[in-house]
Protein backbone atom coordinates (compact mmCIF):
# COMPACT_ATOMS: atom_id res chain seq x y z
CA UNK A 1 0.00 0.00 0.00
CA UNK A 2 0.89 3.16 -0.78
CA UNK A 3 2.95 4.90 1.90
CA UNK A 4 0.63 8.09 2.25
CA UNK A 5 -2.29 6.36 1.91
CA UNK A 6 -1.28 4.37 4.78
CA UNK A 7 -1.20 7.41 7.11
CA UNK A 8 -4.03 8.44 6.00
CA UNK A 9 -5.71 4.90 7.02
CA UNK A 10 -3.80 4.56 10.48
CA UNK A 11 -5.45 8.49 11.33
CA UNK A 12 -8.78 7.61 9.98
CA UNK A 13 -8.65 4.37 12.30
CA UNK A 14 -7.52 6.11 15.42
CA UNK A 15 -9.78 8.86 15.07
CA UNK A 16 -12.93 6.01 14.37
CA UNK A 17 -12.09 4.56 18.24
CA UNK A 18 -11.83 8.26 19.95
CA UNK A 19 -15.16 9.62 18.34
CA UNK A 20 -16.99 6.56 18.69
CA UNK A 21 -16.50 7.62 22.48
CA UNK A 22 -16.82 11.70 22.00
CA UNK A 23 -19.72 11.31 19.39
CA UNK A 24 -21.76 8.87 21.44
CA UNK A 25 -21.11 10.92 24.65
CA UNK A 26 -22.65 14.06 22.88
CA UNK A 27 -25.43 12.62 21.36
CA UNK A 28 -26.34 11.57 24.39
CA UNK A 29 -24.90 13.97 27.34
CA UNK A 30 -28.58 16.17 27.23
CA UNK A 31 -30.38 13.02 28.00
CA UNK A 32 -28.04 11.22 30.60
CA UNK A 33 -27.36 15.09 32.53
CA UNK A 34 -31.03 15.04 33.43
CA UNK A 35 -31.49 11.47 34.35
CA UNK A 36 -28.35 12.41 36.57
CA UNK A 37 -30.31 15.38 38.22
CA UNK A 38 -33.79 13.39 38.70
CA UNK A 39 -31.55 11.23 40.79
CA UNK A 40 -29.30 13.59 42.79
CA UNK A 41 -30.89 17.35 42.59
CA UNK A 42 -27.97 18.90 43.50
CA UNK A 43 -26.69 17.76 40.00
CA UNK A 44 -27.15 21.01 38.01
CA UNK A 45 -25.35 20.04 35.12
CA UNK A 46 -26.57 20.97 31.38
CA UNK A 47 -25.72 19.32 27.99
CA UNK A 48 -26.46 22.24 25.91
CA UNK A 49 -23.90 24.18 28.47
CA UNK A 50 -21.26 21.84 28.80
CA UNK A 51 -21.00 21.60 24.39
CA UNK A 52 -21.19 25.44 24.17
CA UNK A 53 -17.94 25.34 26.68
CA UNK A 54 -16.49 22.88 24.77
CA UNK A 55 -17.00 24.36 21.19
CA UNK A 56 -16.54 27.99 22.33
CA UNK A 57 -12.78 26.87 23.98
CA UNK A 58 -12.59 25.25 20.80
CA UNK A 59 -12.99 28.33 18.78
CA UNK A 60 -10.45 30.33 21.13
CA UNK A 61 -7.98 28.05 20.92
CA UNK A 62 -7.78 27.52 17.32
CA UNK A 63 -5.99 30.51 17.04
CA UNK A 64 -3.43 29.07 19.07
CA UNK A 65 -3.04 25.69 17.32
CA UNK A 66 -1.17 26.41 14.53
CA UNK A 67 1.50 27.84 17.04
CA UNK A 68 1.20 24.47 18.69
CA UNK A 69 1.76 22.63 15.84
CA UNK A 70 4.76 24.52 14.55
CA UNK A 71 5.99 24.08 17.87
CA UNK A 72 5.40 19.72 18.14
CA UNK A 73 4.14 18.72 14.92
CA UNK A 74 0.83 17.51 13.95
CA UNK A 75 1.61 13.88 15.11
CA UNK A 76 2.25 15.12 18.96
CA UNK A 77 -0.62 17.38 18.43
CA UNK A 78 -3.15 14.64 17.52
CA UNK A 79 -2.79 12.19 20.14
CA UNK A 80 -2.18 15.36 22.65
CA UNK A 81 -5.35 15.89 21.68
CA UNK A 82 -7.33 12.88 21.63
CA UNK A 83 -5.79 12.45 25.50
CA UNK A 84 -8.16 15.26 26.29
CA UNK A 85 -11.15 13.41 25.08
CA UNK A 86 -10.38 10.35 27.19
CA UNK A 87 -10.34 12.84 30.69
CA UNK A 88 -13.85 14.22 29.30
CA UNK A 89 -15.84 11.13 30.48
CA UNK A 90 -14.63 11.17 34.48
CA UNK A 91 -18.02 13.32 34.99
CA UNK A 92 -19.77 10.80 33.75
CA UNK A 93 -18.48 8.28 35.97
CA UNK A 94 -18.30 10.74 38.99
CA UNK A 95 -20.80 13.59 38.08
CA UNK A 96 -20.06 16.87 39.43
CA UNK A 97 -21.22 20.68 38.43
CA UNK A 98 -17.66 21.75 38.50
CA UNK A 99 -15.62 18.50 37.02
CA UNK A 100 -18.37 18.68 34.46
CA UNK A 101 -17.53 22.09 33.20
CA UNK A 102 -13.40 21.94 33.71
CA UNK A 103 -13.28 18.92 31.83
CA UNK A 104 -15.53 20.85 29.19
CA UNK A 105 -12.70 23.66 29.06
CA UNK A 106 -9.97 20.99 28.67
CA UNK A 107 -12.01 18.71 25.92
CA UNK A 108 -12.28 22.12 23.92
CA UNK A 109 -8.55 22.58 23.99
CA UNK A 110 -8.08 19.24 22.98
CA UNK A 111 -10.24 19.28 19.93
CA UNK A 112 -8.32 22.24 18.80
CA UNK A 113 -5.48 21.01 18.66
CA UNK A 114 -6.56 17.26 17.29
CA UNK A 115 -8.36 18.40 14.45
CA UNK A 116 -6.23 21.19 13.54
CA UNK A 117 -3.45 18.54 13.43
CA UNK A 118 -5.41 16.22 12.03
CA UNK A 119 -6.42 18.63 8.47
CA UNK A 120 -2.09 19.41 8.28
CA UNK A 121 -1.43 15.86 8.16
CA UNK A 122 -3.94 15.23 6.07
CA UNK A 123 -2.71 17.77 3.35
CA UNK A 124 0.68 16.91 4.15
CA UNK A 125 -0.19 13.28 3.00
CA UNK A 126 -1.97 14.39 -0.06
CA UNK A 127 -2.14 16.15 -3.40
CA UNK A 128 -4.48 17.38 -6.37
CA UNK A 129 -4.69 13.64 -7.84
CA UNK A 130 -5.23 12.19 -4.12
CA UNK A 131 -7.30 15.44 -1.91
CA UNK A 132 -10.50 14.50 -3.02
CA UNK A 133 -9.91 10.16 -2.32
CA UNK A 134 -8.09 11.09 1.38
CA UNK A 135 -10.50 13.17 2.93
CA UNK A 136 -13.28 10.77 1.65
CA UNK A 137 -11.33 7.79 3.17
CA UNK A 138 -10.82 9.57 6.27
CA UNK A 139 -13.95 11.23 6.50
CA UNK A 140 -15.86 7.58 6.03
CA UNK A 141 -13.33 5.62 8.61
CA UNK A 142 -13.81 8.20 11.20
CA UNK A 143 -17.59 8.72 11.15
CA UNK A 144 -17.79 4.99 11.74
CA UNK A 145 -17.85 5.77 15.14
CA UNK A 146 -21.39 6.97 15.20
CA UNK A 147 -22.13 3.47 14.31
CA UNK A 148 -20.62 1.88 16.43
CA UNK A 149 -21.13 4.03 19.53
CA UNK A 150 -24.97 4.01 18.91
CA UNK A 151 -25.27 0.49 18.50
CA UNK A 152 -23.70 0.15 22.15
CA UNK A 153 -26.25 2.52 23.13
CA UNK A 154 -29.13 0.29 21.49
CA UNK A 155 -28.01 -2.63 23.12
CA UNK A 156 -27.30 -1.15 26.95
CA UNK A 157 -30.93 0.60 26.43
CA UNK A 158 -33.09 -2.28 25.10
CA UNK A 159 -36.21 -2.44 27.21
CA UNK A 160 -35.03 0.82 29.45
CA UNK A 161 -36.89 3.94 30.16
CA UNK A 162 -34.14 5.53 32.45
CA UNK A 163 -30.37 5.32 32.39
CA UNK A 164 -30.37 4.72 36.01
CA UNK A 165 -26.39 4.74 37.89
CA UNK A 166 -25.41 1.44 36.97
CA UNK A 167 -25.94 1.85 32.92
CA UNK A 168 -24.26 4.43 33.41
CA UNK A 169 -21.40 3.82 34.74
CA UNK A 170 -21.25 0.29 32.18
CA UNK A 171 -21.66 3.35 29.60
CA UNK A 172 -18.89 5.24 30.05
CA UNK A 173 -16.67 3.28 31.27
CA UNK A 174 -16.79 0.91 28.20
CA UNK A 175 -16.12 4.12 26.56
CA UNK A 176 -13.28 5.50 28.06
CA UNK A 177 -11.80 1.79 27.34
CA UNK A 178 -12.54 2.53 23.34
CA UNK A 179 -11.39 5.98 23.40
CA UNK A 180 -8.18 4.90 25.26
CA UNK A 181 -7.20 2.45 22.90
CA UNK A 182 -8.02 5.03 19.98
CA UNK A 183 -5.61 7.06 21.48
CA UNK A 184 -2.70 4.18 21.46
CA UNK A 185 -3.33 3.97 18.01
CA UNK A 186 -2.93 7.78 17.06
CA UNK A 187 0.81 7.25 19.27
CA UNK A 188 2.16 4.90 16.45
CA UNK A 189 1.14 7.40 13.21
CA UNK A 190 4.53 8.10 11.41
CA UNK A 191 5.79 10.64 9.74
CA UNK A 192 3.89 12.50 6.80
CA UNK A 193 5.26 12.21 3.00
CA UNK A 194 4.87 14.21 -0.06
CA UNK A 195 4.67 13.18 -3.48
CA UNK A 196 8.44 11.58 -3.75
CA UNK A 197 7.79 9.59 -0.27
CA UNK A 198 10.12 12.16 1.67
CA UNK A 199 9.49 12.72 5.12
CA UNK A 200 7.88 16.33 5.72
CA UNK A 201 6.21 16.73 9.10
CA UNK A 202 6.68 20.07 10.67
CA UNK A 203 8.86 20.36 13.61
CA UNK A 204 11.29 22.69 15.73
CA UNK A 205 13.66 23.45 12.68
CA UNK A 206 10.77 25.58 10.68
CA UNK A 207 12.06 28.98 10.90
CA UNK A 208 9.54 30.74 12.65
CA UNK A 209 7.25 27.94 13.82
CA UNK A 210 8.04 28.92 17.48
CA UNK A 211 6.88 32.65 16.97
CA UNK A 212 3.06 32.89 18.02
CA UNK A 213 2.71 36.40 16.52
CA UNK A 214 3.76 35.07 13.24
CA UNK A 215 1.21 32.57 13.32
CA UNK A 216 -1.47 34.52 14.23
CA UNK A 217 -0.44 37.16 11.68
CA UNK A 218 -0.49 34.67 9.09
CA UNK A 219 -3.97 33.50 10.11
CA UNK A 220 -5.25 36.28 10.02
CA UNK A 221 -3.72 37.96 7.04
CA UNK A 222 -5.53 34.94 5.61
CA UNK A 223 -9.01 35.74 6.82
CA UNK A 224 -8.98 39.53 5.73
CA UNK A 225 -8.48 37.66 2.13
CA UNK A 226 -11.70 37.54 -0.43
CA UNK A 227 -11.84 33.89 -0.26
CA UNK A 228 -11.40 32.98 2.93
CA UNK A 229 -14.46 35.69 3.84
CA UNK A 230 -16.57 33.99 1.27
CA UNK A 231 -15.48 30.62 2.84
CA UNK A 232 -16.26 31.78 6.13
CA UNK A 233 -20.08 31.16 5.98
CA UNK A 234 -19.83 28.12 4.78
CA UNK A 235 -17.42 27.46 7.85
CA UNK A 236 -20.46 29.01 10.32
CA UNK A 237 -22.58 26.83 9.16
CA UNK A 238 -21.14 23.36 9.34
CA UNK A 239 -20.93 24.26 13.15
CA UNK A 240 -24.74 25.03 13.07
CA UNK A 241 -25.17 21.80 11.55
CA UNK A 242 -22.69 19.81 13.82
CA UNK A 243 -24.51 21.26 16.82
CA UNK A 244 -28.23 20.75 15.54
CA UNK A 245 -27.54 16.45 14.70
CA UNK A 246 -25.05 15.62 17.10
CA UNK A 247 -26.74 17.39 20.19
CA UNK A 248 -29.93 19.03 19.46
CA UNK A 249 -31.82 16.64 17.34
CA UNK A 250 -31.03 13.44 19.58
CA UNK A 251 -32.23 15.37 22.32
CA UNK A 252 -35.43 16.08 20.49
CA UNK A 253 -35.79 13.19 19.56
CA UNK A 254 -35.39 11.26 23.27
CA UNK A 255 -37.80 14.48 24.73
CA UNK A 256 -40.71 13.98 22.33
CA UNK A 257 -42.71 11.76 23.60
CA UNK A 258 -45.77 11.17 21.81
CA UNK A 259 -43.70 8.91 19.85
CA UNK A 260 -45.15 5.41 20.30
CA UNK A 261 -41.70 3.74 21.03
CA UNK A 262 -39.33 3.78 23.62
CA UNK A 263 -37.47 7.42 22.67
CA UNK A 264 -34.44 6.46 24.74
CA UNK A 265 -33.43 3.81 22.25
CA UNK A 266 -34.72 5.40 19.52
CA UNK A 267 -31.88 7.86 20.46
CA UNK A 268 -29.20 4.90 19.29
CA UNK A 269 -31.02 4.56 16.15
CA UNK A 270 -30.78 7.94 14.76
CA UNK A 271 -27.71 8.12 15.75
CA UNK A 272 -26.49 5.02 13.84
CA UNK A 273 -28.61 6.62 10.53
CA UNK A 274 -26.84 9.60 11.12
CA UNK A 275 -23.38 7.53 11.10
CA UNK A 276 -24.47 5.39 8.05
CA UNK A 277 -25.31 8.86 5.92
CA UNK A 278 -21.95 10.17 7.27
CA UNK A 279 -19.65 6.97 5.88
CA UNK A 280 -22.43 6.86 2.43
CA UNK A 281 -21.41 10.22 1.84
CA UNK A 282 -17.59 9.93 2.67
CA UNK A 283 -17.27 6.38 0.33
CA UNK A 284 -19.28 8.63 -2.43
CA UNK A 285 -17.16 11.51 -2.38
CA UNK A 286 -14.26 9.41 -2.34
CA UNK A 287 -15.28 7.39 -5.27
CA UNK A 288 -17.25 9.98 -7.26
CA UNK A 289 -14.56 12.90 -6.60
CA UNK A 290 -12.75 15.04 -9.28
CA UNK A 291 -10.46 12.48 -10.94
CA UNK A 292 -6.69 13.39 -11.42
CA UNK A 293 -6.14 14.88 -15.36
CA UNK A 294 -3.57 11.81 -15.63
CA UNK A 295 -6.39 9.13 -14.93
CA UNK A 296 -7.08 7.01 -17.59
CA UNK A 297 -11.48 7.27 -16.74
CA UNK A 298 -13.95 8.33 -18.74
CA UNK A 299 -15.72 9.92 -16.28
CA UNK A 300 -13.71 12.97 -14.58
CA UNK A 301 -15.92 12.82 -11.38
CA UNK A 302 -18.24 15.39 -9.88
CA UNK A 303 -16.61 18.79 -8.95
CA UNK A 304 -16.85 20.15 -5.78
CA UNK A 305 -19.80 22.91 -6.65
CA UNK A 306 -22.08 20.04 -7.55
CA UNK A 307 -21.06 18.18 -4.64
CA UNK A 308 -22.03 21.19 -2.48
CA UNK A 309 -25.69 21.76 -4.40
CA UNK A 310 -26.58 18.36 -4.18
CA UNK A 311 -25.80 18.62 0.13
CA UNK A 312 -27.54 21.76 0.21
CA UNK A 313 -30.62 20.22 -1.44
CA UNK A 314 -30.35 17.22 0.90
CA UNK A 315 -30.41 19.33 3.84
CA UNK A 316 -33.16 21.36 2.70
CA UNK A 317 -35.42 18.07 2.43
CA UNK A 318 -34.13 16.81 6.25
CA UNK A 319 -34.81 20.28 7.69
CA UNK A 320 -38.51 20.54 5.87
CA UNK A 321 -39.37 17.24 7.33
CA UNK A 322 -38.26 17.68 11.08
CA UNK A 323 -39.99 20.99 10.55
CA UNK A 324 -43.13 19.16 10.20
CA UNK A 325 -41.92 15.73 12.19
CA UNK A 326 -40.92 17.26 15.57
CA UNK A 327 -43.16 19.72 18.23
CA UNK A 328 -41.52 23.13 18.36
CA UNK A 329 -40.62 22.42 22.06
CA UNK A 330 -39.20 19.30 21.77
CA UNK A 331 -35.37 20.73 22.69
CA UNK A 332 -36.15 21.67 26.47
CA UNK A 333 -37.78 18.48 27.58
CA UNK A 334 -40.35 16.21 27.89
CA UNK A 335 -42.97 17.10 25.14
CA UNK A 336 -45.88 15.56 24.68
CA UNK A 337 -47.54 18.19 21.96
CA UNK A 338 -47.78 17.04 18.03
CA UNK A 339 -45.81 19.31 15.34
CA UNK A 340 -47.81 19.74 12.16
CA UNK A 341 -48.36 15.93 12.30
CA UNK A 342 -48.17 13.00 14.93
CA UNK A 343 -44.50 12.53 15.29
CA UNK A 344 -42.96 9.66 13.43
CA UNK A 345 -40.66 7.60 14.78
CA UNK A 346 -39.55 5.94 10.94
CA UNK A 347 -39.52 9.72 9.32
CA UNK A 348 -37.33 10.80 12.40
CA UNK A 349 -34.84 8.15 12.31
CA UNK A 350 -34.46 8.55 8.35
CA UNK A 351 -33.79 12.13 8.62
CA UNK A 352 -30.71 11.73 11.11
CA UNK A 353 -29.37 9.83 7.76
CA UNK A 354 -30.02 12.84 5.71
CA UNK A 355 -28.17 15.40 8.40
CA UNK A 356 -25.18 12.76 8.19
CA UNK A 357 -25.10 12.64 4.10
CA UNK A 358 -25.45 16.57 4.14
CA UNK A 359 -22.46 16.93 6.57
CA UNK A 360 -20.60 14.52 5.19
CA UNK A 361 -20.61 16.73 1.33
CA UNK A 362 -20.39 19.68 2.96
CA UNK A 363 -17.10 19.31 4.87
CA UNK A 364 -15.27 16.68 2.50
CA UNK A 365 -15.42 19.34 -0.02
CA UNK A 366 -14.48 22.05 2.60
CA UNK A 367 -11.31 20.03 3.31
CA UNK A 368 -10.91 19.79 -0.47
CA UNK A 369 -11.24 22.94 -1.34
CA UNK A 370 -8.32 23.90 1.86
CA UNK A 371 -5.55 21.72 0.65
CA UNK A 372 -6.09 22.59 -3.10
CA UNK A 373 -6.50 26.55 -2.38
CA UNK A 374 -4.14 26.61 0.96
CA UNK A 375 -1.75 23.86 0.28
CA UNK A 376 1.19 25.86 1.77
CA UNK A 377 -0.72 27.14 4.30
CA UNK A 378 -2.71 24.48 5.30
CA UNK A 379 -2.58 24.55 8.95
CA UNK A 380 -3.64 28.27 9.29
CA UNK A 381 -6.68 27.40 6.74
CA UNK A 382 -7.69 24.79 8.55
CA UNK A 383 -7.45 26.19 12.01
CA UNK A 384 -9.58 29.29 10.86
CA UNK A 385 -12.25 26.10 9.39
CA UNK A 386 -12.12 24.91 12.79
CA UNK A 387 -12.39 28.65 14.45
CA UNK A 388 -15.36 29.12 12.69
CA UNK A 389 -17.40 25.93 13.21
CA UNK A 390 -16.29 26.02 16.79
CA UNK A 391 -17.45 29.34 17.26
CA UNK A 392 -21.17 29.01 15.25
CA UNK A 393 -21.32 25.41 17.27
CA UNK A 394 -20.74 27.08 20.44
CA UNK A 395 -23.76 30.08 19.56
CA UNK A 396 -25.97 26.68 18.50
CA UNK A 397 -25.63 24.91 21.93
CA UNK A 398 -26.09 28.86 23.86
CA UNK A 399 -29.83 29.61 21.95
CA UNK A 400 -30.58 25.88 22.08
CA UNK A 401 -31.58 26.30 25.57
CA UNK A 402 -33.37 29.78 24.67
CA UNK A 403 -34.94 29.00 20.55
CA UNK A 404 -37.36 25.83 19.63
CA UNK A 405 -37.25 23.57 16.94
CA UNK A 406 -38.94 25.63 14.30
CA UNK A 407 -36.37 28.86 15.23
CA UNK A 408 -33.19 26.23 14.90
CA UNK A 409 -34.16 25.11 11.51
CA UNK A 410 -34.90 28.37 10.04
CA UNK A 411 -31.14 29.90 11.37
CA UNK A 412 -29.71 26.57 9.61
CA UNK A 413 -31.74 27.51 6.32
CA UNK A 414 -30.52 31.09 6.11
CA UNK A 415 -26.70 30.34 7.19
CA UNK A 416 -26.42 27.27 4.80
CA UNK A 417 -28.23 29.23 1.78
CA UNK A 418 -25.45 32.15 1.95
CA UNK A 419 -22.72 29.84 2.50
CA UNK A 420 -23.81 27.45 -0.35
CA UNK A 421 -23.88 30.68 -2.61
CA UNK A 422 -20.22 31.39 -1.49
CA UNK A 423 -18.46 28.74 -1.87
CA UNK A 424 -19.93 28.42 -4.94
CA UNK A 425 -18.29 31.60 -6.00
CA UNK A 426 -14.81 30.85 -4.38
CA UNK A 427 -14.95 27.77 -6.47
CA UNK A 428 -15.68 29.65 -9.65
CA UNK A 429 -19.19 27.43 -10.36
CA UNK A 430 -20.60 31.16 -10.63
CA UNK A 431 -19.45 34.28 -11.13
CA UNK A 432 -20.43 37.52 -9.17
Amino acid sequence: MDRRLMNISILGLGFMFVFTSFLTVSNIEKTVLKSIEKEDPSFTGDGYTSLCIIYGVFALCNWLAPTIIGMIGSRKSIYLGSICYVAFLTPFLWPSNILLYTMSVLLGFGASIIWTGQGTYLTMNSDLSTISRNSGIFWAMSKISICIGNVFVILVLRDKTELNESTRMLVFTVLAVVCGFGTLILMILRPSVDAEDKENEVNFQKPNSMIPKKELKDSMRLLMTKDMLLLSTLFLFTGLHVSFYSGVYSSCIAFTKSMSTNTKQLLGYTGILVGVGEVTGGLLCSILGKKSPRSDSKFSGLSRSTVIIISFLINIVAYGLIFVNLPNDSPFGDSYTKSFIKPNQYLAVFCGFLLGLGDSGFTTQIYNIIGVKYSDNSSSATSLFMFMQAMSAAISFFYSNQFGIYAQLIILIIVMTIGTLSFLVVDKFISI
